[in-house]
């Protein structure tokens, strides 16, 4: 796997471990169900390369000893990017896929790094105090409509914390369509960053919220219902 065009974004210890977690993860994916990209150029782009572009801006965000969250991380990514780059961030991987979670553990530990990692589904885990505005910061990428994302998400926060949500150039429309949404979890977008990867001509794009105020104890709604009924 060519990985020089990590070298900007990792230590060379950071990157020797995120390279031994996706080895790891693309084994165990021969047998389980964690990714579609399996081959080498498609991993580099669309895991590695996609998590690692969200590290410069994350990187302004962090303010010391911080608490973060891969809401819905499936194979891992974009949370072990996070984990290697940042190894001072506590950081916790969500998925509602106990098998996936399973793997995600055996990966962290063949990697040699730190994590959380816990199943529940996001509506459950929004209203459990263990979480319950406990984190600094949330990354959701591949996971749902941008409003349905905001209700997963926001509520896990801290007052003044931040998600930070990867969406495609077709979903970008969503965003200019989730002001209620915004507005009923007490949040807003302070940025937008617009990014490429090799070989593609379609933008991507990292889009940033704050949250600016408690979430009300409504949200986030019983499960399922954020998905069937955005906001």
């Amino acid at each position: 796997m060519n990985s020089k065009n990590l070298a900007a974004f990792f230590t060379p210890e950071a990157l020797t471990a995120l390279t031994l977690f996706t080895q790891k993860m693309l084994q165990i994916n021969e047998t389980l169900n964690l990714t579609r990209w399996v081959e080498d150029e498609q991993v580099l782009n669309f895991h590695l390369l996609d998590s690692a572009v969200s590290l410069p801006v994350l990187k302004s965000l962090i303010r010391g000893p911080s608490r973060w969250m891969d809401l819905g991380t499936g194979c891992g990514f974009p949370g072990a990017g996070l984990i290697a780059a940042f190894p001072q961030m506590e950081v916790t991987l969500l998925d509602s896929v106990a098998k996936k979670t399973k793997a995600l553990n055996e990966c962290l530990q063949t990697a040699g790094l730190q994590a959380q990692v816990h199943t529940g589904r996001a509506e459950e885990v929004g209203q459990d105090p263990q979480f319950r505005e406990q984190f600094d910061g949330v990354v959701v990428r591949a996971v749902a409509d941008f409003r349905v994302v905001l209700e997963y998400a926001i509520p896990l926060l801290k007052t003044g914390g931040t998600l930070v949500n990867w969406i495609t150039e077709e979903q970008l429309s969503l965003v200019a369509q989730a002001q209620k949404a915004l507005d009923l979890l007490k949040c807003k977008v302070i940025q937008t960053v617009d990014y490429s990867l090799p070989g593609m001509t379609q933008k991507r794009y990292l889009v940033v919220v704050q949250k600016s105020e408690k979430t009300s104890s409504t949200y986030p709604r019983a499960t399922g219902i954020p998905s069937k009924h955005p906001l």
